[in-house]
């Protein structure tokens, strides 16, 4: 049976079992108990709620169905079990087979549309487009909005989209912390000397680590003498994954690149990367208070000579806090 072009493959699951309830029902004799096997667990946590949304109208069949095969038959029994998918199983793979069969264009190898009311008689036709069909393409154009959007306020420079827009697993996999230096690392806004220094927060781009001019996400992961023995693994598994040697990646696409993102992923764990920023040297000279002066002065009993009374010491004893400073 042809449903349509504008339906999923979740009406389909929905539909089918709400059909073979109705085809129980329309046996000679109803039995005793009726299994039914799906590979949709979406479909069957459905079945079990009448509430509005995609598939609501075959979860009401399939409910009209079972209250009225419970009435022919006193403790009728139904049971609805979930079998996997593609794995061997005959009646999956049968029910897969006669699927692609009714996917094709109507009239053809005995595939006809499906009987419903349209005004006042009932005939084959399409069904209406269904709600989850709907729910997709809203889906699709937001997800299409949103990719348009991003790549108007990023840098094509430091990062590169993401082909597919299912999270990357291995990443979501991983622990909060790796997880959160991965995607830093990723839109260039991570703890390098460049960015910390472009944000002002550091005073000079320059490596901590090597004293290398500027520290890059490129420097950090292929250059830094400091993490040399963990690049060594590093762009050995990329290139196991991907056949491509460092010299022909760059950081943005390397971390853009699903295939390379365990190796990316053990190469932060074993490193400070992205993680670890040191204190920068501070000058010798440093600031005094005006507190701590004038704390000084009230020891030393300045406040309370008076002008003419002895007078005011034109020079007072240097403090000691100020003297370890460097202050003359």
């Amino acid at each position: 049976m042809h449903m349509g072009n504008n339906q999923e493959a979740y009406d389909a699951e929905c539909a089918a079992l709400a059909r073979a309830l109705e085809l129980a029902l329309q046996r000679n004799e109803i039995p005793e108990r009726v299994i039914i096997f799906s590979d949709a667990q979406a479909v069957i946590r459905r079945m079990a709620s009448d509430e509005p949304g995609p598939g609501q109208q075959y979860a009401l069949q399939a409910r009209k169905h079972i209250a009225t095969l419970r009435q022919s038959r006193p403790g009728f029994v139904i049971e609805v079990r979930w079998c996997p998918a593609h794995k061997g199983v005959a009646g999956n793979e049968k029910a897969d087979e006669w699927a692609k069969i009714a996917a094709e264009k109507s009239g053809t190898r005995g595939v006809e549309w499906p009987n419903f009311p349209v005004r006042t008689e009932v005939r084959g036709a399409p069904l209406p487009r269904s709600l989850a069909n709907l729910k997709r393409e809203i889906s699709e154009k937001k997800w299409a909005e949103a990719r348009q959007w991003a790549g108007g306020r990023t840098s094509r420079k430091k990062y590169r989209m993401p082909d597919s827009q299912k999270p990357d697993g291995a990443v979501a996999n991983s622990t909060k912390r790796l997880a959160s230096r991965f995607y830093q690392l990723k839109t260039g806004h991570c703890l390098t000397g460049q960015y910390l220094n472009w944000t002002k927060t550091r005073t000079t781009p320059q490596c901590w680590w090597c004293r290398y001019r500027t520290q890059t996400r490129d420097h950090l992961f292929k250059e830094c003498p400091e993490w040399k023995p963990q690049q060594k693994i590093l762009w050995a598994e990329v290139k196991k994954e991907t056949g491509r040697w460092k010299d022909r990646w760059k950081v943005k696409d390397l971390l853009a690149d699903g295939r390379c993102s365990w190796a990316v992923l053990d190469f932060l764990a074993a490193t400070d990367v992205g993680r670890r920023v040191p204190v920068e040297e501070e000058d010798t000279v440093s600031a005094v208070s005006e507190l701590e002066v004038r704390e000084w002065l009230e020891e030393q009993g300045a406040g309370a000579m008076e002008p003419g009374e002895g007078g005011t010491p034109l020079f007072l004893p240097m403090p000691d806090f100020m003297a370890s400073a460097g202050t003359v």
